[in-house]
């Protein structure tokens, strides 16, 4: 079988299966039609409606079924759905788009997969300019003030919030500045959250974040904020990269009924990053 029907086949794989864009990363052994396919790896997009306890099952089917088609001995397939940022940022980088059922929605994805991994970067640079200071200097001792300075305006940004929580909501919704305004707010506390989550995975080495909402189940591992805590603003993490880049797509209610319910839990959160700062408090 030559190659072009080895694409065929794979392209019918794709139509049949719930896969919404596909990338492939190999070589082929000749430029000749009648070539094989060497070293591929393949990386899938499964489309919104397959639940995450089907990427496993659907990674092992694609598998098999792509040894098949493409007679090859082995290959490697990747999941983009569940993929670390950087996974998919290196695979729009220096894959070759192999099928795609949506072009429209493909490049969506793309441009957002390639802002949340440039925006998370920052974080990641942080962690590694702290690595290697603690290298440099065999310990990285915590700057209790300028925590502090975090945790001061994350109150701050909160008690503006607070004033946008007494609006109701038929006021909220017929008013596009108050909506802007508790957007912007709502970003500005997510980064302040996240960014001195960082600062204490740097500062302490603890394991290394793939995504935002690794950040502060990191630090909750290691008593900073309760676990509770932490899995209650997981809602941040995800409303926070839709405010970043696609503000348009955030739903009004749901940042009212973020402004009404998380407020709490920002100031918890302050209370227990202090509380953690305090020597009589801290776990060795």
């Amino acid at each position: 079988m030559d190659l072009f029907e080895k694409q065929a086949q794979v392209q019918e794989l794709f139509i049949a299966s719930p896969v919404n864009a596909a990338y492939s990363h190999g070589t082929t052994t000749s430029r000749q039609i009648a070539g094989h396919y060497n070293d591929l790896g393949v990386a899938v997009l499964l489309l919104d409606q397959v639940k995450p306890n089907e990427f496993f099952d659907y990674q092992m089917y694609l598998m098999g079924e792509l040894v098949k088609r493409l007679e090859m001995p082995q290959l490697d397939v990747v999941i983009l759905n569940n993929a670390s940022l950087m996974q998919r940022f290196n695979v729009i980088r220096t894959y070759q788009l192999l099928y795609q059922r949506d072009q429209k929605g493909r490049v969506a994805w793309e441009m957002r997969a390639v802002m949340d991994w440039l925006d998370f970067k920052k974080y990641d640079e942080m962690q590694s300019k702290a690595l290697a200071e603690r290298i440099r200097s065999e310990r990285f001792a915590i700057d209790a003030e300028y925590v502090g300075k975090r945790l001061q305006r994350l109150r701050e940004y909160t008690d503006l919030l607070r004033g946008l929580s007494g609006v109701s909501r038929e006021k909220f919704r017929a008013e596009p500045n108050l909506y802007a305004l508790a957007q912007w707010y709502l970003t500005q506390v997510a980064d302040l959250c996240f960014g001195t989550g960082v600062y204490f995975i740097s500062a302490l080495g603890l394991d290394k974040p793939e995504a935002y909402h690794d950040i502060l189940d990191v630090i909750a591992k290691h008593g900073v904020v309760e676990k509770n805590l932490a899995y209650r603003l997981e809602t941040l993490a995800n409303m926070r990269n839709l405010l970043a880049f696609d503000k348009e797509l955030s739903d009004i209610d749901e940042i009212y009924g973020l402004i009404q319910t998380r407020l709490d839990d920002l100031e918890l959160f302050a209370k227990q990053v202090e509380a953690y700062l305090a020597p009589e408090t801290r776990p060795e």
